[in-house]
């Protein structure tokens, strides 16, 4: 599995049409072979700030879409709306052994994370 984390930083007026835009990426992009996860996410601390999450099944799937039309659309666009650097990461699973941890976490003393429409998940 393949991991990719995005940080797009948008001037603040103008963060309503970029979230559009990058909502419209993800939607198209969730119908593509080997896209496990593509979330949209706004920065808690930092709100003008874009968090893109993505799991792919292989880097031949990231490398598709990377090819794709609706990438170029976006990239053609975005950068009218950013302010500042872009970040990104990739990261590659080399294993995973199924055991999935979950926790109680104080909401009072955790950060809330906030998606892209409005919903806030603590």
């Amino acid at each position: 599995m393949i991991i990719v984390k995005g940080s797009i930083p948008v001037r603040t007026e103008d963060r309503p049409q970029a979230l559009a835009l990058v909502q419209e990426l993800a939607r198209e992009s969730r119908h593509e072979r080997g896209c496990l996860v593509y979330d949209v996410l706004v920065q808690a601390d930092a709100p003008e700030v874009i968090v893109l999450w993505q799991q792919w099944s292989c880097i031949e799937a990231l490398e598709e879409h990377f090819a794709s039309s609706h990438v170029d659309a976006f990239l053609d666009a975005i950068p009218d709306f950013i302010e500042g650097e872009v970040t990104s990461a990739r990261f590659e699973v080399q294993a995973f052994d199924g055991d999935v941890v979950t926790e109680l976490v104080d909401t009072d003393t955790q950060p809330h994370v906030e998606y892209a429409e409005d919903l806030i998940v603590h």
